[in-house]
């Protein structure tokens, strides 16, 4: 061990000699800004959708079918006190729960199995009363792609139809359809009721 720990710092002293001999200081810069502007986001009903009691006999035990609830419809607005780029972050509170990658999840049931998922589509978007299309990021704003939504993980951002830029805005408006779906019963302990538990948050980022 101490011959291999040996041969390891000389290796490092060599490399790293001939850069201590061209400078002797190197320079950390940190920047950034602070802006006047601030979005409020809001959904309509406090963002709180009730799937009410589900019979479990309503439900499919076939191991590749889940079970689609009906649609839910909220509508889900930005406002900001001037006109502001911003993107809006999903994140999935119940992470652990879902089935793949786009969904949000539906909790667990008291064994610990993932009850199922949702999804939130956009009917219509507004941006200062116009018409707008969404555009997504999957690296923090770095760059931007058509088509977008509101997935986990996701920036998303309003654009002029046709474009991938993010467009400034004082007002948006999104009509959400939420389209949730239980997994197969024949996975699931279901002897007791089980809460569904789906839970996201959505975050203003400013770009």
């Amino acid at each position: 061990m101490k011959n291999y720990l040996a041969a390891l710092t000389a290796t490092a002293l060599i490399a790293v000699a001939p850069f201590a001999l061209a400078a002797s200081s190197t320079e950390l810069t940190v920047t950034g800004s602070i802006t006047p502007s601030a979005c409020m986001p809001m959904l309509s009903g406090g963002g709180n959708i009730n799937l009410g009691k589900i019979p479990v006999k309503d439900l499919n035990p076939d191991p590749d079918q889940y079970t689609r609830l009906p649609n839910q419809y909220v509508q889900f607005t930005v406002t900001c006190n001037a006109n502001t780029a911003f993107a809006i972050h999903s994140i999935d509170n119940k992470a652990g729960t879902v089935y793949g990658q786009g969904y949000f999840g539906l909790g667990l049931t008291d064994a610990g199995e993932k009850l199922g998922n949702f999804e939130v589509y956009h009917l219509t978007v507004q941006a200062d009363g116009n018409p707008a299309e969404l555009i997504y990021s999957e690296d923090g704003g770095g760059s931007w792609a058509g088509w977008g939504y509101l997935g986990p993980g996701l920036w998303t951002a309003v654009s002029a139809p046709g474009t991938t830029d993010p467009l400034p805005a004082t007002s948006v408006e999104m009509d959400l359809e939420i389209s949730a779906s239980i997994a197969p019963t024949k996975g699931l302990t279901l002897t007791d009721e089980v809460i569904i538990d789906g839970s996201a948050t959505f975050e203003v980022k400013y770009l």
